[in-house]
């Protein structure tokens, strides 16, 4: 019998993974493919962690699969090249794949489809890294949505699929191997030290269990406090499929059917961060264009700055801003960072020091270990005001923010370690500790730990006369 080809991607699992469960009903043997793309590889600018987070989950799968009598099979190259030299070698019944929605993902695919369906094989493609596909949330005249709460109400009344659960068993179809490649194989440099999270379905499911057990109940509050661990952390392993949606969702809306009024406030909540996943998936999908160009057309007139001395401050968690400092440096040291930091930071990014939202996004890029085109675009164009679902003058003050959100300062004294003997009443604004109490500290401000490079009032006016300016220009 002629084997099925089961080419996985960003679904590194075997439970709940659509193209595998279909694939193992047939009786047909499989055989289990990942690609390194390492032409794409080297055009990336991610950290070697990511790479190396990415072997972890590899390894994981294929002990999983052996599990289940399969084996993994990898190869490397251009993934349409590998494709051609596998068709030719193993001459497959089917090729059965997890659909994917980022722009250069979907021209991959239809390339790939085109090569198999010319030589007679059959394809099949699964939903399995959304819950509800951008063809899916649609607006009742069938336009795409662009504004998050319809889109959410949409989403929350179709029909959630259910999770799958694995295959009892898998025929194999032993073919050569070329290992696993991390970070040292890929020439990738690592500069993160403490990532965030260890790849791999075994840690994805333990992380899972353990958030639900302890911290779903008062997600609501937990989530904004970058002190408390008050969130999942399962983004790097969502991003890399490691842990279906599906899972997830179902886990939820089991410990919903019993909740008091406080924790269901709390599984909705988190339930809308996999929907706003979903909604800026939806976006890119439809409106590929966002991927280099602004949403609102008018801020292509933006007289956005650059000053190199300032942008590296931002990235080296120099800025001055404690809270945006704190955010900066968990970035480089563990590949994540907060989700409410991750607003202030952008805020401050381009409305503080009016820099071009692609800088911050290009930057995320090499850092974030969760980093998903769509959400990463997504959300710096929100922060930026130059997206979808936009409210312009949303500007954080970076030292409320602080106040508000780490008032006794425990996240800024783990990830900035010279103010960690400052007392909260100073902590958010270092520069306002008297000079005495500054040497008593051994806190020189301006020397141990920098002043504010931007003042953040006259920033946030500048701002608004420019936003002014460009809204003006468009109308006439």
């Amino acid at each position: 019998m002629k084997p099925i080809l089961v080419w996985f991607r960003r679904d590194l699992r075997v439970d709940d993974h659509a193209a595998l469960y279909h694939a193992a009903r047939t009786g047909a043997p499989l055989v289990p493919l990942f690609i390194f793309d390492t032409n794409l590889i080297r055009r990336l600018p991610s950290d070697g962690a990511v790479f190396d987070f990415q072997a972890e989950a590899l390894r994981d799968l294929g002990k999983n699969l052996r599990a289940l009598g399969g084996a993994l099979t990898t190869r490397r190259g251009s993934v349409l090249e590998v494709h051609r030299r596998i068709l030719h070698e193993l001459q497959p019944a089917a090729l059965y794949y997890n659909r994917d929605y980022e722009p250069v993902a979907t021209e991959r695919d239809r390339r790939v489809d085109q090569l198999y369906r010319s030589a007679g094989v059959e394809v099949r493609t699964f939903k399995d890294s959304v819950l509800h596909e951008p063809s899916e949330v649609l607006t009742g005249s069938g336009r795409p949505y662009v504004v998050f709460t319809p889109f959410s109400n949409t989403w929350k009344k179709l029909s959630h699929p259910s999770p799958l659960g694995k295959p009892q068993h898998i025929i194999p179809f032993p073919l050569p191997s070329a290992g696993i490649l991390g970070s040292s194989e890929l020439r990738k440099k690592v500069l993160i030290v403490e990532p965030v999270a260890e790849g791999g379905e075994q840690m994805a499911l333990r992380r899972w269990n353990r958030f639900l057990q302890t911290s779903l109940d008062v997600y609501a509050r937990g989530r904004d406090l970058p002190g408390a661990d008050g969130t999942s952390k399962l983004s790097p392993s969502l991003r890399f499929g490691c842990i279906s949606p599906r899972r997830v969702l179902d886990d939820c809306l089991k410990v919903l059917e019993e909740a008091s009024p406080d924790i269901r406030a709390s599984i909705g909540k988190f339930v809308d961060e996999l929907i706003w996943r979903e909604f800026y998936q939806a976006v890119l999908f439809h409106l590929p264009r966002l991927r280099e160009s602004n949403y609102r057309e008018e801020f292509e007139k933006m007289p956005w700055k650059f000053d190199e001395k300032k942008f590296k401050a931002w990235k080296e968690g120099r800025t001055g801003y404690p809270l945006v400092d704190a955010g900066m440096r968990q970035l480089n040291r563990t590949g994540w960072m907060h989700n409410r930091v991750r607003m202030v930071v952008a805020s401050f990014l381009t409305k503080d020091l009016m820099h071009d939202w692609r800088l911050g996004e290009g930057y995320f890029e090499e850092k974030l270990m969760d980093i998903e085109t769509a959400s990463n675009n997504g959300g710096w164009q929100w922060s930026a005001a130059t997206g979808v679902d936009p409210k312009p003058l949303r500007i954080f003050n970076p030292t409320l923010q602080s106040e508000r959100y780490d008032p006794e300062g425990n996240y800024i004294r783990e990830f900035v370690p010279e103010l960690r003997k400052v007392p909260a009443k100073f902590i958010h604004a270092p520069s306002a500790i008297p000079p005495t109490l500054q040497k008593e500290l051994g806190v020189l401000v301006g020397k141990d730990y920098p002043l504010p490079i931007v003042h953040h009032a006259e920033a946030s006016a500048r701002y608004k006369e420019q936003f002014r300016r460009v809204k003006e220009k468009y109308r006439s």
